[in-house]
């Protein structure tokens, strides 16, 4: 058996006899791919874990070159596990189907589906003819499926370029070599962080920064550039050098495609778009762009969206009836709450600086107020009774003889008889009504007897 470098020589034996080496396939900076048999006799693909910068073979062993490298190596071999347990739940047409994982070696392997056919690649290089307009956009209606798959279980393949799609002998797409494992092992060992892991004119710019956020729409930019390369039969520019372009506020070096020759505005415009430098000019997803650009999907999803809002609508009217009934009896009901919780009026209590109705009485016919002959038993005050009048009688004017010589006394005005009559007596109020005594008047002037 002649080994011819690092890789595994053919014939040799895999998993306990499992599998067996066929040949040599490629090898990259983080391991080495082979064609093999397993113990049926059915071909299939071994992808063996070797990042020669932190390993090498002795014999057939793989071992760390340093005693410092030990941790990264085994780091990067739980990577390796993990990139193949989660590629192994992927069940689709379109994708490269892993069928287990192992380790061997004092590394680790997953076996895969060996397909047979040409890289997109191959095509565009060596038969463009293959490539109409009607087979391109068929082409990428398929693989943007198996791309909308792989996002649905949260994966990124990170890795997409015309090198990575397979076209098998019924002009089927199947992506491969997924770079997931390799853009994690960056992270985790210095050593590994200086080989290059992005493709210069496919990969997006954030994958030239350590680090940086990475979701859906890398892969989509990836994809993007892949079909500009098919449609326009030349790579791309490195988005590296079109970021460095945009700091300066300079032209942007990608000259975008133009509709025609069997290509219409949905389809150009939605390679353009995901080739946008920022993530957020992208497409969102990748059903996005297969309803952009498949006419069938497009009219489908208007159909759709006017089904969703003749829904809406009738589910907003029906929301409004509902609180329209249950608000107009929420304040039927309040307002019965508000009759039946309503006080029945009561007299006003007195305030406490007014006095009691029975002290007011007893003042008002305190002595000093009335005369004792208009004392009332009566605890209540009464209007104050109209001044009672009392006539009295002429008496008969004397007979005595009067001297003539005498002389007449002048007689006292009645104004001020009445005055003196009247007179309020000391202590009473000046609101209380002035009455005139019973008790008998003083004499007059008319009434005195003639002095002899």
């Amino acid at each position: 058996m002649t080994s011819y470098g690092d890789e595994l020589p053919a014939g040799w034996q895999l998993c306990g006899g499992q599998y067996t080496i066929d040949r040599y396939l490629n090898s990259g900076g983080f391991g080495i791919t082979y064609a093999a048999r397993d113990s049926l006799g059915r071909r299939v693909v071994i992808k063996e874990c070797f990042p020669g910068a932190l390993c090498c073979r002795a014999d057939t062993q793989v071992r760390p070159r340093s005693r410092s490298s030990e941790a990264e190596f085994d780091a990067i071999l739980e990577l390796f596990e993990k990139e193949a347990t989660a590629l192994a739940g992927l069940r689709h047409p379109y994708i490269v189907g892993v069928h287990q994982f192992f380790r061997d070696n004092g590394t680790a392997y997953m076996a895969m589906d060996l397909v047979e056919g040409q890289t997109l690649l191959d095509l565009i290089e060596n038969d463009p003819d293959r490539l109409t307009p009607d087979a391109v956009k068929k082409l990428l209606l398929e693989i943007l499926e198996a791309v909308g798959y792989i996002h649905s279980n949260d994966i990124l393949h990170r890795d997409i370029s015309p090198d990575n799609i397979l076209i098998d002998s019924d002009n089927l797409p199947v992506l491969i070599d997924f770079g997931a494992a390799r853009q994690d092992a960056t992270r985790v060992s210095r050593a590994l962080s200086k080989i290059l892991t992005v493709k210069d004119g496919y990969s997006p710019q954030e994958f030239y920064l350590t680090g940086s956020d990475q979701d859906y729409s890398s892969d989509l930019y990836a994809l993007a550039a892949t079909f500009y390369h098919v449609v326009s039969r030349t790579a791309p520019p490195s988005s590296h050098n079109r970021m460095a372009a945009a700091a300066r506020d300079l032209p942007d070096p990608l000259v975008l495609l133009e509709p025609g020759q069997g290509y219409d505005d949905h389809f150009i415009g939605a390679i353009n778009a995901c080739l946008s430098i920022f993530p957020k000019d992208r497409l969102g997803s990748a059903a996005e762009w297969r309803n952009s650009i498949d006419l069938e999907r497009r009219q489908q999803a208007l159909l759709d969206e006017a089904e969703q809002d003749e829904a809406l609508e009738a589910r907003i009217a029906r929301l409004v009836a509902e609180f329209r009934t249950e608000f107009e009896a929420a304040g039927g009901a309040a307002k019965a709450q508000m009759a039946a919780a309503k006080p029945k009026p009561e007299k006003a209590a007195p305030a406490k600086d007014a006095p009691q109705m029975s002290d007011l009485a007893r003042a008002l016919s305190s002595p000093d107020l009335i005369g004792d002959d208009e004392r009332s038993d009566d605890d209540m005050p009464s209007a104050a009774p109209a001044p009672k009048t009392r006539v009295m009688p002429r008496r008969p004017r004397p007979t005595a003889a009067v001297r003539s010589d005498a002389p007449a006394e002048t007689p006292r005005p009645v104004s001020r008889a009445l005055d003196d009559t009247v007179r309020p007596r000391a202590g009473a109020r000046a609101d209380q009504p002035l009455r005139i005594p019973t008790s008998n008047s003083a004499p007059t002037t008319s009434d005195t007897e003639a002095k002899p």
